[in-house]
């Protein structure tokens, strides 16, 4: 008798450690902006196109980020379009208590940034992030 109280005892502990300690591993990636990939950028002329002409055909912007309490994408001298990829891994060990271990990364996947002097396009740019590889898809600028 006493041996099958043990034997019912040592398996509600087993069944209550695993519930405790079976969690598991989980991966969230999240794009941000993507329309950012199918901007049309090949009509700026650098030296000619105007701030409000490219704000008139591109519109403002996409939030990505604030720097001193200002929109860190729109600036009297650049706006910045940018398309964000985040990655983010989770481990969670049990299910009662749950110690999680959590591991976040956010990397600009598509790049357009857009410099003015005096109200008038001095620079283009745009890249490209696969992996751990950048890629220059366009970079103009006007002659100083």
């Amino acid at each position: 008798m006493g041996n099958l109280a043990f034997r019912r005892m040592r398996g509600v502990a087993l069944l209550l450690m695993s519930l405790a300690l079976g969690g598991g591993c989980t991966f969230a990636r999240i794009r941000t902006n993507r329309n950012v990939e199918t901007l049309d950028t090949s009509w700026i002329r650098p030296g000619e196109t105007t701030y409000a002409q490219v704000i008139e055909r591109l519109g403002l912007p996409p939030p990505v980020g604030r720097a001193d309490d200002a929109p860190a994408y729109l600036s009297s001298d650049a706006l910045h379009y940018v398309s964000m990829d985040t990655r983010t891994f989770k481990l969670e060990v049990g299910y009662i208590v749950t110690p999680a271990f959590e591991r976040t990364r956010s990397l600009p996947a598509h790049d357009i940034l857009i410099r003015f002097r005096e109200s008038v396009v001095c620079q283009v740019s745009r890249i490209r992030r696969r992996g751990g590889e950048v890629e220059v898809l366009e970079f103009r600028e006007a002659a100083p």
